[in-house]
């Protein structure tokens, strides 16, 4: 019968000068397998389900004999042991031990022999140490996709509504910054501002046909028609200046735009408006 812990093998003998120098012995040897299975009761049905969970871990014990001139090592050794709490390698050729690679000691209890110098009783009680099921991987972020997605379906979202976009230049073509830009239909009044660089954005605009001013110096009079409507056409006229007939204003027409976002071109001398 073979049982090594750690490498310390607790069943041999060792001889010196002819005789017995050192032994080993063990007896009472129990191992103790269980599986966890578990029953569930079907409402309505006879019998029941039987779910098994899987084997628990394989206790074992037994009762030792150290005796030698090395036997007070061993029990050290084995104490040691006992307290770190550490898994340590098992082997053995026991049935029913044989599958069992590490264990801990659970409980550990030594009897040193009265009148009998150099002979230690023990008892131990192992208990098998189960690798822990690997750790699954934490899948990779998704902010990112999940962001790029969100401005995606919010760029998309905009560009639904109905609106009409463009820029305001002044007489030597730089961005007008701060002026504000009118589209009115049937008394409804929308309004926009133009930013940094001269554009404007008019948005939530109903379909229909619109008459679109700016509020600037140099703009006065000058109008410009356009048509708006949802996944159709926005088709610009020529702007109404109020002019004589047959005076020459600079205003040119608007070019026509398709899709929900229109875009007209208004120029009025010196200033223009896109």
């Amino acid at each position: 019968m073979k049982i090594e812990l750690d490498g310390i093998s607790l069943n041999e003998a060792q001889s010196r000068d002819g005789g017995i120098a050192e032994a080993r012995s063990v007896s009472n040897v129990h191992a103790t397998d269980n599986r966890n299975i578990v029953l569930h009761t079907v409402p309505g049905m006879e019998g029941s389900a039987i779910q098994d969970l899987g084997r628990t871990a394989v206790r074992v014990s037994f009762d030792g004999v150290v005796m030698g001139a090395g036997a007070k090592g061993v029990v050290e050794m084995l104490r040691s042991k006992f307290k770190q709490g550490e898994p340590v390698p098992f082997n053995s050729d026991i049935s029913g031990m044989a599958e069992v690679a590490k264990v801990v000691i659970e409980d550990l209890k030594v009897t040193e022999a009265a009148g009998n110098m150099g002979r230690y009783d023990y008892s131990i009680r192992l208990k098998e140490y189960m690798e822990p099921p690997a750790q699954s991987t934490t899948p990779p972020s998704q902010d990112d996709q999940a962001e790029q997605w969100a401005d995606a379906a919010a760029e998309e979202t905009d560009n639904s509504i109905n609106a009409l976009t463009g820029k305001v230049l002044d007489a030597e073509g730089k961005p007008m910054k701060g002026v504000t830009v009118k589209a009115t239909m049937e008394g409804e009044e929308y309004t926009g501002m133009t930013d940094e660089e001269g554009i404007y954005k008019i948005k939530n605009l109903k379909p229909g046909d619109y008459e679109v001013t700016v509020d600037a110096k140099g703009f006065e009079g000058i109008k410009q028609n356009v048509s708006v409507g949802k996944g159709g056409e926005g088709k610009g006229t020529e702007p109404e200046t109020g002019a004589k007939e047959g005076e020459d204003t600079g205003a040119s027409a608007g070019e026509e735009r398709e899709g929900p976002e229109k875009e007209d071109e208004l120029v009025s001398p010196p200033p223009t408006v896109s």
